[in-house]
Parts: C-alpha cells; structure tokens; sequence
C-alpha cells in the first residue's frame, strides 16, 4: 500500500518518527529516577558527565550486560546531556530557565495525552490481532 500524501508543509519536527513505546520506557525510568532522586537532582550534573554516564551504559551494553536496562539508561542520559548543554549554551539566569520549564508542562501534557492515546490504540490493534 502506498502512503498517502497529504496537501501540508513539510514539519521541521515529525513526531511520527518517534518510537513511542521507547519514549514510554524513558518516561517510565525517569519516573523512577525522580522516586529515587527528588528534586530533579540530574540538573546539578554538567553535560559531560551525564555523556559520560550514557557512554558506560552503553559499553555496558555491547559486553553483553542484559543485568540492566543499559540502551533506556544511555537514553535517558542522552537526554539530560543535551538538556544541560543547552543550557549551558545559552547561558540562561535559573529564574528564567524556570519560566520556560513551566511554560513547557501544558505542551508536554498534550503531548503525553496523544502518546497514551496512541500506544492505547496500538494495545487494542495487538489484541484485535491476538483474538
């Protein structure tokens, strides 16, 4: 079957490419993260370090550690790493990068209403499938 094209611009960000169950395994162990370390602790660590965190995870990983979910880990490091590099970059005042976290929650509540909506769809497709 071929895709449909549609009459649109082209997006600079297509959330389509995104695998959503991975993005769900993130949530899930950065959830845990903050059970464990309140107070979003993982701001306080530069960059590097947390590059450096995702590095051993996933050499961990290519030894054949299966102990650990070791690529989630390297993920959610990756993603700290990039955080924190941006705002080193840009060298923002604490009150300001505050701001833009809060403006952040409501697009991120969208965004995990639609993802949950989304793998819920997936979950009722596979047990179409299964039955």
């Amino acid at each position: 079957m071929t895709e449909q094209k549609y009459p649109q611009s082209a997006e600079i960000n297509e959330y389509r490419y995104i695998d959503f169950e991975w993005l769900d395994e993130i949530a899930e162990g950065l959830t845990a993260g903050a059970e464990k370390h309140p107070g979003e602790t993982w701001r306080s660590i530069p960059a590097e370090e947390h590059a450096a965190r995702a590095l051993r995870h996933l050499s961990m990983w290519l030894a054949g550690d299966r102990s650990d979910s070791h690529i989630i880990n390297a993920s959610m490091r990756c993603m700290m790493a990039r955080v924190m590099e941006r705002e080193e970059d840009q060298n923002y005042d604490p009150e300001e990068i505050d701001a833009l976290r809060e403006e952040n929650k409501a697009l991120w509540a969208e965004l995990r209403k639609w993802i949950r909506s989304d793998c819920y769809e997936k979950e009722e497709k596979r047990n179409e499938a299964n039955t």
